[in-house]
């Protein structure tokens, strides 16, 4: 066992276990180390994001960013069942195909299709693997994930860089992302996050073609997904 893994976990089990609102000296004292070993720990700790300090006392808690860590208690199936009625209603509304895409890495892939009863209609394939900067869906799960980002961000230059940079801002900012024609010449899209537990665990989309799909289309059907998405115990459109 490597020992200062172990004992990082130590302190932050203190921390959970004792309030989220504990001192220096008793974390010491509980896993029986000096005060300069765990401020050093918890320096690091608050460097990387899990850890903060108090604004009017010297005790430390541990972040929301720990939600992130976390899988989600629902499973893909339940996902499926229970947001499948979403699609099927915002087709219904908009007559224009819906879908349901979940995370793969840094990779997603469509799981459920809702198409309408329509001679022209867009079709994607389910199964198929997308990558993430391509698509108004992916860069929804990008938007979300610091991770995610560090790691494309790796291997591309700073125009790059700087460019999903301002498109995470605005999606964040927004609680949508919008492709106009981006992806595949005359489609246009919209993707909205589902959280559970402030976590994105799916990106509901929906798609058509952009002669009948334009700007006034787009926002009817944001506020009808928004609306919908609302009425769910269990998740949320919104980072709340």
């Amino acid at each position: 066992m490597i020992q200062s893994v172990e004992r990082a976990f130590e302190i932050l089990e203190y921390i959970a276990f004792n309030g989220n609102f504990v001192r220096l000296n008793d974390i010491a004292d509980s896993v029986g180390l000096k005060k300069t070993t765990v401020h050093n720990f918890l320096n690091t700790l608050k460097e990387l994001g899990y850890i903060e300090q108090d604004e009017l006392t010297p005790r430390y808690r541990i972040t929301y960013k720990f939600q992130c860590l976390y899988s989600p208690d629902v499973s893909l199936f339940q996902i499926k069942k229970e947001l499948k009625p979403v699609l099927e209603n915002i087709t219904q509304v908009t007559g224009e195909t819906s879908y349901l895409a979940i995370q793969m890495g840094s990779y997603f892939r469509h799981e459920l299709k809702c198409e309408p009863d329509r001679s022209v209609r867009i079709s994607l394939e389910l199964g198929k693997e997308y990558e993430m900067t391509t698509t108004a869906i992916g860069k929804v799960f990008l938007s979300y994930s610091d991770h995610l980002q560090a790691s494309l961000i790796k291997f591309q230059d700073d125009s790059f860089h700087e460019a999903l940079r301002q498109d995470v801002i605005k999606i964040k900012k927004n609680g949508y992302a919008i492709d106009i024609e981006q992806y595949e010449p005359d489609l246009n899209c919209v993707a909205v996050p589902v959280f559970h537990h402030r976590k994105v665990i799916a990106v509901v989309c929906v798609s058509g073609p952009s002669y009948r799909f334009g700007e006034k289309e787009i926002s009817f059907t944001l506020t009808k997904l928004e609306d919908m998405l609302s009425r769910l115990d269990k998740y949320s459109s919104r980072q709340i």
